[in-house]
């Protein structure tokens, strides 16, 4: 776990003071455990990947305030037990992309049947899928869909009751490839979580 911080020292006989308004603290968790391993292949027009697997990681930015109560912007044991059951959901299963634009996807008893554009076909035991909302099974719609899980789980309640401003969400397919997701979290309904905002107070590691 790495904090990556900037205070404001009010006086220069007192402890370290947190001005809400003014001063904001990044604070990133990386873990062995958050991880998932799955198959999965891209399919756009004209072009399907190979079934394949990845070992997949996941790591999450976070910016708020500190507390002064408690001296967090959130604690990391709260981030940890959200992202591994997030990941869990994803483990040891067929990444199924539900809204492909080239894919006919279909249910056939405790099947998933999918018809591809080239003519392959799948057909894959429901409790072996995850059934994604999303186009294409890349890191960078993963880790989209894994922002919008991450604060469905937390409840935009607690995270906006800690001030937390902006959350990233990186998804790696090997060490040297990933894809991040970053926006603010002040507006998070379903319909925009799929347009990036902004996300100018988390600093490029």
């Amino acid at each position: 776990c790495v904090r990556s911080e900037r205070f404001q020292f009010k006086h220069p006989r007192s402890a370290w003071m947190f001005d809400p308004e003014q001063v904001q603290t990044e604070v990133c968790v990386r873990s062995e455990r958050f991880k998932f391993n799955a198959a999965h292949f891209v399919a756009f027009r004209g072009f399907r990947e190979r079934l394949h697997g990845h070992n997949y990681t996941a790591s999450v930015r976070m910016m708020g305030p500190v507390s002064n109560q408690d001296g967090y912007v959130i604690d990391f044991g709260e981030i940890k037990e959200v992202v591994r059951g997030v990941c869990k959901q994803l483990n040891e299963r067929f990444l199924c992309p539900e809204n492909s634009d080239v894919m006919k996807i279909n249910r056939q008893g405790e099947n998933i049947r999918i018809d591809c554009e080239d003519g392959a076909s799948f057909s894959i035991p429901v409790s072996d899928c995850a059934m994604l909302p999303i186009v294409h099974s890349t890191a960078e719609e993963l880790a989209a869909l894994l922002w919008r899980r991450v604060i469905d789980a937390f409840g935009t309640e607690r995270l906006s009751a800690r001030g937390i401003t902006a959350l990233e969400i990186s998804v790696a397919e090997a060490p040297s490839q990933e894809a991040r997701y970053c926006r603010s979290i002040n507006n998070t309904s379903p319909s925009s979580f799929s347009q990036p905002q902004p996300c100018p107070a988390l600093t490029s590691s």
